[in-house]
Parts: structure tokens; sequence; C-alpha cells
């Protein structure tokens, strides 16, 4: 090989070495569909998943992540904590939810960084005046394409004195005595407590937290660490079966202030629920 091919050669294989990087730390959103069959699902219904965004910035007043809200046309949003922070201004996460929450219904549980600002009540003021309704031990049956969905929430634990779980264990009892026919889904910041939710009959739990384990190796590790899981956590992003009739999933988040993300991207959830007698 000569001398110029040899430059040309080395050229392509560092432009190439670029690409990969850059596309490894992308923070471009995307758009992680699931879906799901029920017999009691009458018409599809789509629900958007928004956890951890961390009031992480997406344009100016929000636009990009409000303008891929409404090109995506969700029936309903959820939204599983930590949409605040109390490390940063949260004008960015106000400004997202001030125009989103009077287009689409929209539910929200806390996280914990919203518990460490110390106004977490302020917070949950401030969205209700948007037209966000909090679920903090509780529930709604919420009519969607004329399906009855019942939509509960639970708190943070670290939204209680005890910081055990005690009362976080009272509030998932509340939820859980709320469950009767209608296609269930359960609202929670932490995937850690997989077991607790595993011990109920909500048909879906949607959770964060995790930030997808922040570093994702394809194909050998779906997450490096994650707060309250630790080094190569199980429950770091993704679709997890905890029984035969329950899915969780676990939203890698929008945060973009909690770095570095590799191979994990920034993204939305969009569930999509389907009439039939088989689970996806």
């Amino acid at each position: 090989m000569n001398r110029p091919e040899t430059t040309a050669l080395l050229m392509g294989l560092a432009l190439a070495s670029a690409g990969v990087a850059l596309s490894a730390v992308s923070e471009r959103i995307t758009v992680r569909p699931y879906v799901f069959c029920d017999r009691r699902i009458r018409n599809p219904i789509r629900l958007l998943h928004v956890s951890d965004l961390h009031a992480s910035v997406y344009g100016r007043n929000q636009q990009e992540l409000v303008s891929l809200t409404d090109a995506l046309k969700p029936d309903a949003m959820v939204l599983t904590g930590d949409i605040c922070d109390n490390r940063v201004s949260n004008r960015p996460a106000y400004a997202y939810l001030s125009q989103v929450a009077g287009r689409y219904p929209c539910f929200y549980v806390s996280g914990n960084h919203e518990v460490y600002t110390g106004q977490l009540p302020t917070i949950k003021r401030r969205l209700t005046s948007y037209g966000v309704r909090v679920l903090e031990g509780s529930g709604e049956a919420v009519l969607l394409n004329d399906t009855e969905l019942l939509l509960c929430g639970i708190d943070d634990p670290y939204a209680f004195p005890d910081h055990k779980g005690r009362l976080w264990e009272d509030q998932l009892a509340d939820v859980h005595a709320m469950i009767g026919k209608s296609y269930s889904i359960l609202l929670t910041h932490r995937p850690e407590r997989v077991t607790d939710y595993a011990e109920t009959s909500f048909d879906l739990v949607l959770s964060g937290h995790a930030h997808g384990g922040q570093v994702i190796l394809p194909g050998l590790v779906n997450g490096l660490y994650a707060p309250h899981q630790g080094f190569f956590p199980k429950v770091a992003g993704g679709r997890f079966r905890l029984s035969a009739t329950q899915t969780m999933i676990v939203s890698r988040g929008l945060s973009t202030y909690v770095r570095p993300r590799v191979w994990n991207r920034p993204e939305l959830g969009l569930i999509t629920l389907l009439p039939g007698g088989d689970r996806i």
C-alpha cells in the first residue's frame, strides 16, 4: 500500500471512529415503543411515559420536547418522577409541563430529587395548577378511547419521614386495594422495589430513577451503575416480566444533567395498549 492509500485509510478509520464515538454519546431523544394486548382494551390507547427529566433543556422554551410530544399524539401522559431537580433551576421542567398538561391528561408521582428540593408540596401544587393529576397513594379510573384504565401512583420512599419504606408500603397497599376489573397501571419512581411490585396484581408497573445505568455496552452490559442498585443493576432500563400477568417498564429517562450517557440516549416511552387476548 503506497503512502497516499495509507493516509486515506487512516483518515477513514479516524472519521469512522469519530462517528462511532459521537453516536455513543448522542443526547438526541429516542422514542422507545412498547406494545401490550389485553381483552379489556376496547380501542388502541397511547401512553407517553416521561421520567427523570431533571429539568434538562431541550431547545428554547422546551420546544424540541414539546414538538416531539405533540407529534406522538398520546392519549395521556404518565410522569414517573424526577421531572424537577434540586441542583438546577426548574424553569425548564415547568416550561414543558405548562404547555403539554393542557393538551393531554397528565399523571405524576414524585421522585427522590423532588424530595431533595425540600419543596415537594410546592412542586405538587404548581403541577396541579397546570392540570397535572398528582398521585400520592391514590388512583383514578380514567376513560380513554372508550376503555377504562385504573391509573395509580405512589410517592418516592424519601417523601416520608422514616425514609425506610413503611409509609411507602402503606401507599402501595392502599392503591393495590383499588384494583378491580379494569386494566391497572402503577406509577412509581423506584424500580429496585421490584419484589414489592411483584406481590401486587397490577398489570403494568412504570418506573424510572435508574437512568438506564448511565453506560450501556450493547450485547454485554445493560447499564453500568444505577442509584440504589449500584454497579451492574438488574433493572436499569427496558422491559421486565415480573410474572405471567405483570410487566414492569423502566424508563431510561430524559436527563442530560447526569452524565455520562454512553449508548444510552435520553428516551420517551410510547406504550400502546391494544385489544386482544395475547400479551405481547
